[in-house]
């Protein structure tokens, strides 16, 4: 036998396999090549991990707080502590290094395609899974949020998963094991991203039509919801109900229009796996009518993807032009070279987030130099300002600068194009 008709054979019997650990290959470098400077550390990540490494100083029962939903009293929701303690002992195997940490969430993003591909796998078969495998790897949500550490990103995950239970009971009628795990997960999604209660609701309705025993389904379901949730629920307990109350008042008052109650694509980031899904099913109607009419679907969405303004293999696109992790973390090596006084503060000037979060936490927990509140900027003798360098720092346009005002400015040497890096004091 020549080695053309043995590479044809193997092809053959082993090409499903070595197709898939292709998209595989190439779905790991669209996520992992250049990370370093890909990567996004912005005020979202720099407040998740106060929030998770602050746990070591004070135990908390709460989680992130959700800024953007509030009721008209100015009462305002937390996101479920569960998050931050899956973190924490990440933070803690690699010294709160905030690089090491970002990639565990891009292989989160590659561990949920892979569990994607098994379970349409098993249940819809060989092609769909390969297809919606394809979409998953090559989505350019899915590669952008694989960049950067963010409470909503495991819910793609949840959202594959809750598949998978649901098909096992669907299997079998009479088992409680599957509903009680997507109650859990229902209770741990609503905590990562509160429009997961439509999916959580739609699911109880499910999971009871599903079932032979419908009242104690239901019971089983709630029960896992509290579970899921568990840290939440102790702490409404204990503090009046403060999340049921706030969360009842706050949809009550979306549906009658006085809250906002508008979302964004990343609200729902755990229905993509269902969207992959129903990529894959269209391609496949193409493949039936003609096989090469397939390169249709595939290539419209690789084009797409590959040129989307969330994807840049040279640089992030999610913080200021210029600005990397190593750039925050040059600034903290310099202020801690600088040895600040106890009471000092950092600010930042590129985005909203003037309270410098992200250098904030680097400081905090790299360097053992603790800022003060983000509130206090007044009764300081020292304030660190990381700037573009085109900004007028005689004339600040933020509070946190004005009311620190009058002040010297000393200029330290940053090795950061473009910006500088300011020491304020009386």
């Amino acid at each position: 036998m020549s080695i053309i008709n043995r590479v044809r054979k193997i092809f053959r019997a082993q090409g499903y396999l070595f197709l898939i650990i292709s998209l595989f290959a190439i779905g790991a470098f669209l996520r992992l090549y250049n990370f370093q400077n890909r990567l996004i550390f912005g005020p979202e990540q720099g407040m998740s991990f106060i929030v998770t490494a602050s746990n070591l100083e004070k135990f908390s029962l709460l989680g992130e707080t959700n800024l953007i939903r509030a009721t008209s009293a100015g009462h305002i929701p937390f996101h479920g502590a569960m998050y931050n303690y899956l973190l924490l002992p990440f933070l803690l195997i690699f010294n709160f290094k905030v690089l090491p940490v970002t990639i565990l969430f891009a292989v989160l993003n590659l561990v949920t395609a892979f569990i994607l591909f098994k379970v349409a796998n098993k249940i819809f078969g060989k092609t769909i899974a390969a297809l919606s495998l394809f979409f998953f790897l090559f989505s350019d949500v899915m590669i952008h949020h694989s960049l950067f550490a963010w409470v909503v990103n495991p819910t793609p995950l949840l959202g594959v998963l809750t598949l998978w239970f649901i098909y096992k009971q669907i299997k079998n009628r009479n088992s409680f094991y599957p509903v009680l795990w997507v109650g859990i997960m229902s209770g741990f999604g609503f905590g990562l991203q509160s429009f997961y209660i439509l999916f959580a609701g739609i699911l109880f309705l499910l999971t009871i039509i599903i079932s032979k025993k419908k009242l104690f389904t239901a019971f089983i379901f709630l029960f896992g919801v509290m579970l899921g949730s568990l840290p939440t629920v102790i702490f409404d307990i204990r503090h009046d109900f403060y999340h049921l109350r706030t969360f009842a008042q706050y949809f009550y008052e979306v549906a009658i229009g006085t809250a906002s109650g508008t979302s964004t694509y990343y609200n729902y980031l755990f229905l993509y796996p269902y969207l992959f899904l129903l990529y894959a099913f269209i391609s496949k109607i193409f493949y039936k009518i003609k096989k090469p009419l397939i390169l249709i679907p595939l290539i419209i969405f690789l084009y797409g993807s590959l040129n989307s303004p969330f994807i840049n293999l040279h640089q992030s696109v999610g913080m200021a032009p210029g600005i990397t992790l190593k750039s925050l973390e040059s600034a903290a090596f310099i202020i801690n070279k600088d040895n600040p006084p106890q009471r000092f503060n950092v600010a930042t000037l590129w985005d909203f987030d003037t309270r410098a979060n992200p250098l904030r936490y680097i400081l905090s927990f790299n360097y053992h130099k603790k800022p003060q509140a983000v509130e206090e900027y007044k009764n300081i003798d020292a304030l660190y300002v990381f700037a573009p360098e085109d900004y007028d720092m005689k004339i600040p346009r933020v509070w946190e600068l004005q009311i620190f005002m009058p002040y010297k400015i000393t200029d330290l040497s940053l090795p950061v194009p473009g910006y500088r890096l300011y020491k304020l004091t009386k």
